[in-house]
């Protein structure tokens, strides 16, 4: 399992000024390197805990997908998406310019007019897009004009994308347990290549604001945020916060 970030909290769970408050500071001097102390208290007791604490996005790879599958980072608000890397793909063959819709690829076999594509270069996958027309073994013609240059020498690759229907899958979301997401009776997940090619991207935390968030973790992020002000390149939890959060980490039975 692989997880990537897709999209960042947009709070934290304390203000700047409830930690000066708490830290007694009233000058501005120390404000941009408090508010960098504060996101980094809420990381590490996110990683202690094994908990999200305020709405965030992650996409997560799998290279094979069970029957049931365990969603991390509790606690789960929703399943946004479900997609498979298909085994048919090609390369970009020849240059093509950003702002056009036509793709210049080695290979058009398994790809057909409707196909979702996505190119992927070095890992990162970019240019969600559907496939308009096809002309057989020289281009894809796209819905979409391209956001980016491909090339030949950057050995892009186009790789065919299904998303998997929400009918086929239930979603079991708790607060103090791994999200959970189970194929239906008589369904099944879409063939894919098996590496990194199971995609779920899914919204967890508390809430978007920082009200949501636990009274005992906003108090432990002021209290991590203290230790690591008064203790300049500390990077880990002192053993007291950890006591405190030992009660709110997910553990497996």
């Amino acid at each position: 399992m692989r997880l990537k970030l897709k999209t960042a909290p947009t709070v934290e769970p304390i203000t700047l000024e409830e930690a000066k408050l708490d830290l007694r500071i009233d000058s501005g001097d120390d404000n941009t390197l408090i508010a960098s102390l504060i996101a980094t208290a809420r990381e590490l007791a996110e990683r202690e805990t094994k908990r999200a604490f305020i709405t965030q996005t992650w996409q997560m790879y799998l290279d094979q997908a069970p029957a049931i599958i365990e969603i991390p980072k509790p606690p789960l608000q929703s399943v946004v998406s479900i997609k498979t890397i298909s085994v048919t793909e090609s390369t970009v063959d020849e240059t093509s310019a950003l702002g056009q819709a036509v793709l210049s690829v080695t290979e058009t076999d398994g790809f057909t007019v409707g196909d979702s594509i996505v190119i992927n270069r070095d890992g990162a996958r970019e240019e969600e897009m559907v496939i308009l027309s096809i002309q057989t073994a020289v281009s894809l013609t796209l819905t979409t004009n391209l956001t980016k240059e491909h090339t030949a020498a950057q050995a892009d690759r186009v790789e065919k994308y299904e998303l998997v229907e929400a009918s086929r899958y239930n979603i079991d979301a708790s607060e103090n347990s791994f999200g959970r997401v189970k194929l239906r009776i008589g369904c099944c997940w879409p063939i894919h290549r098996n590496f990194a090619s199971f995609i779920i991207q899914f919204v967890c935390g508390y809430g978007a604001t920082a009200i949501t968030v636990p009274a005992v973790l906003r108090q432990v992020i002021l209290q991590l945020t203290a230790h690591l002000y008064e203790n300049r390149g500390a990077t880990g939890i002192p053993k007291e916060i950890q006591t405190l959060l030992w009660s709110l980490k997910i553990h497996r039975i």
